[in-house]
């Protein structure tokens, strides 16, 4: 209890330090001129309706993202955007978002009633960020950057957060977080790009259609690296202007990106993603000292099915997803659920 209460007097005590810096750098900076802004707060675990309590157990994102018109924002988002070849500011057509995100993830063993090391399964691990979100949408194309900062491993509070949210169900402490990953600093960018390329509604009056969206991605970092590639097929009632709902990873965890809606809707939908992993903090350990460890593999695939339900300014989603054997000698495949809340004005 003792070290939980002394990282969050260290944490505590970076944000007072930070506080000035950054309310310097706001005061220096024009104003960001937003027209519309979403609230996004997703929930993932694997207790949603799988019941396990193993490897990617637990992850939290809050999101929030704001259209603006970057010819009227301040000086440091017209720079990025500069510096950036896939946001083009001569086209009058694209809208633009910016936002922020905060994040943590949580993986474990399978058994965590035991405190000895347990090389044969992934190792603990903990992933505290935040995020810069940049986004161009033009018709049916999406453009996104996700820009994370954050830190793996004691500091990022994954025994701390685990085992309290235990005591609240009733259910044991994971008692072998001393063999978890050491403390680094985690930097990861990725870019990706959605296509909604296929719609279809049976009648021009009809509220009903279906659509399909592709995308692809590339994320860069000492957290991960990989190339992924996946498929979204929606069928719904009055289908939304966006690009589905998503999981947590990067670039993925802010729910509508259409813009604020205007009637209920309602769709049902089934998405895949695979990725080829070059990279995976959680499975190869520390970048720079030695750590428990895992031999990944290469390959792991996604299969997700949702449901969406859409008011003004309202959105709930819920998605299963079903996950592939990461690493050699993974005795079963992972299930987790995913919730996301979304408010939009």
């Amino acid at each position: 209890m003792s070290m939980s209460i002394s990282r969050c007097m260290r944490c505590l005590l970076l944000a007072v330090l930070l506080a000035p810096a950054a309310a310097a750098l706001r005061a220096e900076l024009p104003e960001l001129k937003i027209e519309h802004y979403t609230l996004t707060l997703i929930s993932e675990n694997d207790k949603y309706f799988a019941g396990t309590d193993r490897h990617y157990t637990n992850g939290f994102k809050l999101t929030w993202l704001g259209e603006t018109d970057l010819n009227q924002s301040a000086d440091f988002v017209q720079l990025v955007t500069r510096l950036l070849p896939w946001m083009d500011q001569q086209n009058k057509d694209w809208r633009y978002k910016v936002g922020f995100a905060l994040g943590h993830n949580i993986y474990t063993p399978t058994d965590t009633s035991t405190t000895a090391l347990q090389p044969n399964d992934r190792p603990y691990a903990g992933w505290l960020y935040g995020s810069i979100l940049l986004q161009a949408q033009l018709d049916n194309q999406l453009r996104l950057i996700e820009i994370s900062a954050g830190v793996v491993g004691p500091s990022a509070m994954g025994e701390a957060v685990q085992n309290s949210w235990h005591d609240v169900i009733n259910v044991p402490h994971a008692k072998g977080w001393d063999n978890q990953l050491h403390d680094e600093p985690g930097l990861q960018i990725s870019w990706e790009r959605r296509y909604r390329t296929w719609q279809f509604a049976p009648a021009a009056a009809t509220p009903f259609g279906c659509d399909l969206i592709l995308r692809h991605r590339v994320t860069i970092g000492n957290v991960a690296t990989h190339v992924a590639g996946g498929v979204v097929v929606r069928l719904g009632w009055r289908l939304p202007a966006d690009f589905g709902a998503d999981l947590i990873r990067p670039t993925g965890g802010s729910t509508p990106n259409g813009g604020v809606p205007r009637r209920f809707s309602a769709q049902i939908y089934a998405s895949g993603e695979t990725r080829i992993i070059a990279r995976d903090i959680f499975l190869d350990g520390n970048t720079w000292r030695d750590s428990p460890s895992i031999a990944k593999r290469p390959v792991v695939a996604d299969l997700s099915l949702g449901f969406v339900l859409s008011w003004p300014s309202f959105q709930i989603a819920y998605t299963q997803n079903y996950r592939t054997k990461e690493f050699y000698g993974q005795p079963q495949r992972d299930v987790f659920g995913s919730v996301g809340i979304s408010f939009s004005h």
